[in-house]
């Protein structure tokens, strides 16, 4: 299957932070921060389970309706990646990344983390689940009112999810740290070249080298998770069996990436003697 066939569906991958902004930093006692994290814990323990009474459990009385309504899905674990505390540390916007697999056509299925934002109040019991009647967020059609009643946005479940990403700005979050190495003829040496993952989960490389004798190319992993970087280690080995070079031979080795589609030519450049 040809690596470009993929373009067409990987908008599907993009996941993207929604903003959380306020007018001042809000802090709470690390001890209630403590124990907004216990709860946030046992409400996706439910979700690792498939077990959402145990969930429903952490929702405010007022908002189970909006809760019931909520599209679940059974995952293979979290992180509580950030808090954003409002009202005098009442409230918390709580942003949690979530492990699940997303299936891409064209490239098949792929680990991915996917941020998820909830809201979440002090009540007499303790924290609780909520959804605010009349939260703003930024969407790709301007401000919109997150209350599911007013039918104007889908919510998973305050938002969080990009349903309107930068096809190109995906395409270009996996990239080299350069794409030209260069050798001197007669002179043995090794060149690393760094893929940043910028994916919201795990990719995967795949090489095409040309025949060089002299040359070899490794990717030291062809898969990378999110937030890591891969590696192409070029080696020039002279065999000392040609004679010495006048003009520059330049070989090109292609990496691609299989969750865009993406080729990078990377250029290998073996100089004459100065």
């Amino acid at each position: 299957m040809e690596l470009h066939r993929s373009l067409g569906f990987v908008f599907a991958a993009v996941l993207t932070h929604s903003a959380m902004t306020a007018q001042e930093v809000v802090k709470i006692a690390p001890e209630k921060e403590a124990e907004l994290k216990t709860r946030v814990s046992k409400f996706w323990d439910g979700f690792v389970a498939g077990k959402y009474r145990t969930s429903d459990a952490y929702v405010s009385d007022e908002s189970k309706e909006e809760f019931f309504s909520w599209p679940k899905k059974k995952i293979k674990g979290y992180t509580i990646d950030r808090i954003l505390y409002v009202k005098d540390g009442k409230s918390a916007k709580v942003l949690t990344l979530v492990d699940t697999t997303l299936a891409m056509m064209g490239v098949g299925s792929m680990e991915i983390k996917q941020p998820v934002e909830t809201w979440w109040r002090e009540e007499e019991e303790g924290w609780f689940w909520f959804k605010p009647k009349n939260e703003l967020r930024d969407t790709p059609f301007g401000k919109m009112e997150t209350n599911a009643k007013s039918g104007d946005v889908p919510l998973i479940p305050t938002g969080g999810i990009n349903l309107n990403p930068d096809l190109n700005a995906l395409i270009n979050s996996v990239k080299p740290d350069r794409v030209e190495v260069q050798f001197v003829d007669g002179q043995s040496g090794t060149e690393v070249i760094s893929f940043a993952n910028g994916m919201p989960g795990v990719v995967a490389f795949t090489i095409d080298s040309p025949p060089a004798e002299d040359i070899t190319f490794e990717l030291k992993s062809k898969t990378v998770p999110r937030g890591g970087v891969g590696q192409l280690v070029i080696a020039y080995k002279p065999t000392g069996k040609s004679a010495s070079i006048t003009e520059p031979v330049t070989k090109i080795v292609r990496v691609g990436v299989a969750q865009t589609g993406k080729l990078y030519p990377i250029r290998v450049v073996v100089k004459p003697k100065p």
